[in-house]
């Protein structure tokens, strides 16, 4: 049962409407209500046509395209910048290896047959990795010989000696106070240089075919390119025997005979990128930042460097993202392990000169953002939108209400005085045609009432009266048919059944009638049809 006053009154309406009868009020009302839904619709019209509701796509795509656009420049030239260093390393420690062995009348390409000069040499060449890392900002740097302490060992033919000087992060950042730390290499030379020794502390590097060591050496056998264009960005991985990921610039050690003796160069880590290259999380908390070799359109997410919101990003083994093809602003990228997808723009970045021995390796810096924030962020936007086109059509259907009511108080209260028969020629509304109105029907009410005064001969005195008389000869016969019975007492219904005709057929008579006996309504007929009776029945016609 409908006990609420806005759902009796809907209901009303309703009845109503069915019965072709609403109130002036409600007519005004839904002129109101109609014109506020065309201005509703032109402007969600707008709203769409100009991408209103799409607004926090585009807002999510400046985002991304800012964030993309500057930490792929610090990228840019953080890696080439490390590049160029490692090209120059490379040949001072080859430079100084080969002064070394010349002092003793080595070969270089017989270093590997003379281990007991391993650790003099890279005593040398300590010195000169450490004033490196002290001037890069790289989280450590190394030197891999392609030699063994000790060849008589089961492992020697995957063991190289070496050194490997670590810069702690976060201090990585600030020059000023490196915090050095030693990795690889002999002890004695970490004690003869005050530097302590990490946990992971081995002696020697581990090496497999195939790995960063033997790719760079490769790659610089038999080749005459220049070491700016040999040197080797290993992706993201964990040194055999280390504690953390990170991407390695190897860069082959070349004496001035062309004898690769190994290789050198600088390690960044994944933390030190997740320092220097994470995205702004003030509006999109999970967007990170993913650093991975691309193979036409795929990220291999599980060799890359990642920087932001580590919940959000793919980490499970050998998981790549796909490039999925769209026409929008923003990519979206499919993960191949849990079939997640992620929403953001990428970019390429090259690591490497024009016809480099590598340059075929393609590497792309992306800023992503979880598809499922993204949607969430569009969607509170537009219900926050659509809250308040709700609330701003709410607020113009009650002032619609309102106005409508007060514009139509004036029409119904003076209707509600012509029904009580209130009407007086000094009554004022401020609305011209109910004003002209109510000055019509006082002058009739008048005339009428004067008509219907007493007076001693009334039909002698009015000439209204008189002509009123008269005119009843103009009728035609159907006309005068419906006067006599109109004489009699009956009303319209009743005629119509007596003469068989249609209620609008009597209406027709009526409005004819009236005319040719100058009356306007049937109340002023049946004054004078009163005067008639009261001067002895029906007049001589």
């Amino acid at each position: 049962m409908l006990k609420s006053s806005p759902l009796r009154k809907i209901q009303r309406i309703i009845r109503l409407l069915k019965k072709n009868r609403l109130p002036l009020q409600w007519y005004s009302f839904a002129y109101f209500i109609l014109f506020l839904l065309a201005v509703m619709s032109g402007l969600l019209l707008i709203l769409f046509s100009t991408g209103g509701f799409s607004a926090g796509l585009k807002e999510c795509h400046v985002f991304l395209k800012n964030e993309l656009e500057h930490i792929t420049g610090d990228v840019s030239r953080e890696f080439n910048a490390l590049s160029v260093e490692g090209v120059a390393l490379a040949e001072r420690l080859a430079a100084q290896i080969e002064r070394e062995l010349g002092t003793v009348g080595i070969d270089p390409a017989e270093l590997k047959n003379h281990p007991h000069l391993l650790e003099p040499i890279l005593s040398e060449s300590a010195n000169i990795l450490l004033v490196a890392l002290q001037k890069n900002k790289s989280s450590g740097d190394f030197l891999i010989l392609d030699a063994t302490v000790n060849p008589a060992l089961p492992y020697a033919a995957n063991s190289r000696a070496g050194l490997f000087l670590k810069n702690m992060e976060p201090n990585v950042i600030n020059l000023a106070s490196p915090m050095i730390r030693y990795l690889r290499g002999p002890a004695s030379i970490a004690r003869k240089m005050h530097i302590d020794l990490l946990p992971q502390w081995q002696m020697e590097f581990q090496v497999t075919p195939g790995d960063f060591f033997f790719k760079t050496i490769n790659a610089a056998t038999g080749s005459d390119l220049p070491l700016s264009r040999l040197y080797y960005w290993n992706p993201c991985s964990t040194l055999a025997g280390n504690y953390e990921k990170a991407m390695l610039l190897c860069v082959p050690l070349r004496t001035s005979d062309g004898t690769l003796i190994g290789i050198c160069g600088f390690e960044f880590s994944a933390m030190l990128f997740k320092l220097k290259n994470t995205p702004n999380n003030s509006t999109y908390t999970r967007a990170f930042t993913m650093f991975a070799p691309l193979y036409g359109n795929v990220l291999d997410a599980s060799k890359a460097m990642y920087a932001g919101n580590y919940r959000a990003i793919p980490l499970q083994s050998g998981d790549v993202l796909s490039i999925l093809p769209t026409k929008k602003e923003i990519t979206n990228y499919l993960s191949s392990a849990d079939g997640s997808v992620y929403s953001g723009l990428h970019q390429k970045i090259n690591l490497y000169p024009t016809n480099a021995a590598f340059s075929g390796d393609e590497w792309a810096l992306s800023v992503l953002i979880p598809n499922q924030d993204l949607m969430v962020k569009i969607r509170r936007q537009n219900q926050l939108f659509l809250v308040l086109l709700f609330a701003l059509f709410i607020f113009s259907v009650v002032t619609a209400l309102l106005i409508s009511r007060k514009s139509v108080a004036p029409v119904i209260g003076a209707l509600e005085m012509v029904k009580e028969r209130k009407v007086s020629g000094d009554m004022k509304t401020n609305i011209q045609e109910i004003d002209d109105l109510i000055a019509f029907l006082a002058a009739r009410d008048t005339a009428a009432g004067d008509l219907a005064g007493p007076a001693k001969d009334p039909v002698e005195s009015s000439a209204l009266f008189n002509a009123f008389v008269n005119n009843i000869k103009t009728l035609s016969p159907a006309e005068r048919a419906v006067f006599n019975l109109y004489m009699e007492g009956y009303t319209a219904q009743e005629i119509a059944k007596i003469l068989c005709l249609s209620i609008n057929t009597i209406k027709t008579h009526n409005k004819r009638i009236y005319t040719k006996l100058n009356v306007s309504s049937r109340k002023e007929l049946l004054v004078y049809v009163k005067m008639m009776q009261e001067k002895d029945g029906k007049p001589d016609v």
